[in-house]
């Protein structure tokens, strides 16, 4: 009996088992249809969208094409106007006196033509007070002067004298009096050494020379016109002062003693060219200290112009050049 029950249950499962097979093969076929019907409509789609970033692509094109034009047409314009602003001014400048255009021409040469030129003038750097007074010179927008030793370690200070617009100029590069005044060899070696110094570290030929003690310093034997003339052979200027901070002397002079006798030569002396002589080199603070003072001090006096040493300034001697 129990056999027969089992047997007719079987016989019940039967279609209930053929439709789930059914089912599931239904299933796959559907499946592996939509796998491979899946590429086809990616495709499409993609072709699609291609198809509309090509249209938009045109569109961009045809856009640039009219701006492109559009920006020929201006400089067109543009062109003829400049074309004709030059021709008028030509006219203008053609109708001018010389004497006039002469003026104008000297006018844009040296724009501080009849003031009294003040040139703020540092020997014996590079130092550790030399950032502190290129800040100072930046503050106020002027350009002072620098006569240089050799001393290495500071090549930072070398580079920032030049590439902030300031001259820079030689004062011998050991500063030892028996070596550069010992002979003209001598005081060309030094020379030399100071010059590639300088070119090799900035890039910059400098054209100009203080002598350590000035030209007219009586330390050694040696004849300076000697010095003088080797110097005019390879085209340099020497520079010396009219007025002088003082702050060289062998004690520390004070921010108010400095002031008080740099302005005093300056108020005294009467020329078109004033050159300050003050020091950038260790122990000289107060100097930079009283940096600021004097440039307000100076500023403050109708008819001076703070200039560096350029071609436009003439030269002060202790000697004069035979």
């Amino acid at each position: 009996m129990e056999d027969n029950k089992e047997a007719n249950t079987k016989e019940q499962n039967k279609p209930e088992h053929r439709k789930r097979i059914q089912t599931l093969k239904r299933l796959i076929v559907g499946g592996v249809v939509a796998l491979c019907l899946l590429p086809t409509i990616l495709s499409l789609v993609a072709l699609g969208q291609i198809h509309q970033l090509n249209t938009q692509l045109n569109q961009s094109l045809l856009i640039l094409s009219d701006l492109s034009l559009q920006v020929q047409e201006v400089r067109r314009i543009a062109e003829e106007s400049n074309t004709h602003e030059e021709t008028v001014e030509m006219e203008d400048n053609a109708s001018q006196p010389v004497e006039q255009m002469q003026q104008t021409s000297m006018e844009e040469q040296d724009p501080y033509e009849g003031m009294i030129k003040v040139c703020l003038t540092f020997d014996d750097g590079p130092s550790r007070n030399t950032d502190a007074i290129l800040d100072i010179l930046a503050s106020y927008d002027l350009k002072a002067t620098f006569f240089v030793n050799g001393h290495p370690g500071f090549e930072e200070q070398y580079r920032r004298i030049v590439e902030e617009g300031h001259t820079i100029g030689m004062h011998s590069y050991s500063h030892v009096y028996s070596d550069v005044y010992g002979d003209l060899d001598g005081f060309a070696a030094d020379l030399d050494r100071i010059r590639s110094c300088i070119r090799e570290t900035t890039g910059a030929e400098s054209v100009y020379y203080r002598f350590p003690g000035g030209s007219s310093n009586t330390v050694h034997d040696m004849p300076m016109q000697e010095c003088i003339d080797y110097l005019d052979e390879l085209g340099i200027t020497y520079y010396d002062w009219n007025v002088s901070a003082g702050d060289a002397l062998g004690y520390t002079r004070t921010v108010n003693e400095i002031v008080d006798s740099t302005m005093s030569q300056i108020r005294a002396l009467d020329a078109d060219t004033i050159v300050i002589l003050m020091h950038d080199a260790p122990g000289k603070e107060t100097t930079v200290e009283a940096l600021p003072i004097l440039i307000e001090k100076i500023q403050a006096m109708d008819g001076m112009a703070i200039v560096p040493i350029t071609e436009d300034v003439h030269p002060v001697h202790h000697v004069i050049k035979e």
